[in-house]
């Protein structure tokens, strides 16, 4: 989020070529913190999948 690079990216080529590379986040180390921490428990499907 902060440092996104087409070089170190998960997305698949395809996705990267259609979507693109988003711009970089002005965003400090607490706030990326606190948002992936409210990402991971939103998302998080280890232990709800039957």
């Amino acid at each position: 989020m902060r440092y996104p690079y087409k070089e170190i990216s998960v997305m698949s080529e395809l996705f990267i070529q259609t979507i693109g590379i988003k711009k970089p986040l002005d965003i400090s180390n607490r706030e990326l913190r606190e948002a992936i921490d409210i990402y991971w428990e939103k998302y998080r499907v280890i232990g709800r999948v039957k």
